[in-house]
């Protein structure tokens, strides 16, 4: 099977694209085996071809996954290729057969439409014409009323996700309370874009002015060793229905043995203090970092170009601009972290 990128009309408004391995292809639709960002097996995603709008087989985020691949890196942690095998040996010619297929198995879908609107949910009837789903809300329960859904307004279905799969899982366990002490910190970001959006882990060490924290991901995995500056920190909650569903997510994920993948622990074990964000600049040399400012639109991955007492100068290793970023005013700044994994096989992929 041939490994592609897809590009979508609706691409444009969600500012996203698939990797996978191509399955097939027929008239009305191009349905892949997923990728993740790590280049490990995800679901199948059917995307319709009068929405496609590109499909190329070299690109930078495929040599990446590529490189992936030959190390022998691109696996299937949460055991999602068993079910989509068994998917592709039935039929999934439209989205009306794969409608069918996720109701029968009481698999969660997500639905991108051609404007751009994602629905995540369980289907509950599905016709020639519409979809009809229960969305998951924020809460991670699902919602009472029934979202209808026009065929024609479909530009892709993914089905047998690594999220759906495992709240599904949620919804028959019985973990109760904050047994791992997670806690949300929301951050004083300026960017709209970014405010109300929080960090979700656990507090390792603290002092006065910082706390060593260990981030969690999307899929319940250690993604970060960081330190956070405690007065950037607007709000703490330790008590919500998104700390109820990552508490069952970490005990799942620890079992499987896939919940710290880069082993990154070993670094927060070893750190009998918690280190300033000058001493960790200090100590990264020619390493990549990866700080965020409170005012900056998204965090900056990069080389440091130039360091002082009070400000830090990081090049973008894509682009090769450099940035000033004050130290004080630094959010977050990670010690060792997946993305800066990602970052290093993504450039060594691209020599």
């Amino acid at each position: 099977m041939k490994l592609v990128e897809l590009h979508t009309k609706a691409d444009r408004l969600t500012g996203s694209y698939y990797l996978g391995y191509l399955v097939y292809q027929n008239e009305d639709l191009t349905v892949l085996i997923g990728l993740d960002d790590d280049a490990n097996a995800s679901g199948l995603i059917l995307v319709n071809n009068q929405d496609l709008v590109g499909m190329v087989e070299q690109s930078p985020s495929l040599a990446y996954c590529q490189r992936l691949i030959d190390e022998g890196k691109s696996t299937d942690p949460f055991q999602l290729m068993p079910v989509n095998q068994e998917l592709l040996k039935g039929n999934l010619s439209n989205f009306f057969e794969a409608g069918k297929a996720a109701l029968f198995k009481k698999l969660p879908v997500n639905v991108t439409l051609n404007n751009g609107v994602i629905y995540s949910g369980i289907v509950t009837e599905a016709t020639l014409e519409e979809l009809r789903i229960r969305q998951i809300d924020g809460n991670f329960a699902l919602d009472r009323i029934h979202s209808v859904i026009p065929m024609k307004q479909i530009s892709s279905l993914e089905i047998n996700s690594a999220l759906g799969k495992m709240w599904s899982e949620y919804q028959d366990s019985d973990i109760a309370g904050n047994p791992y002490d997670l806690v949300e910190l929301y951050l004083d970001w300026l960017d709209d874009d970014r405010f109300g959006n929080y960090l979700l882990g656990r507090v390792l060490l603290e002092d006065d002015h910082y706390l060593l924290f260990e981030s969690i991901n999307d899929y319940g995995q250690l993604e970060a060793i960081c330190l956070v500056n405690r007065d950037d920190i607007i709000h703490e909650c330790t008590a919500s229905p998104v700390i109820d569903f990552y508490s069952f997510l970490l005990t799942r994920n620890q079992e499987a043995g896939i919940f710290d993948l880069n082993k990154l622990d070993h670094l927060a074990q070893s750190l009998d203090h918690v280190p300033s964000p000058l001493e960790v600049l200090q100590n990264a040399g020619q390493q990549l970092v990866s700080v965020d400012d409170y005012a900056a639109p998204s965090e900056m991955t990069g080389y440091i170009q130039g360091l002082t007492d009070s400000e830090v100068y990081i090049e973008d290793p894509v682009t090769g601009q450099v940035a000033p970023f004050a130290i004080d005013r630094i959010c977050t700044i990670d010690l060792a972290s997946s993305e800066l994994e990602k970052m290093k096989e993504y450039l060594a992929a691209q020599e």
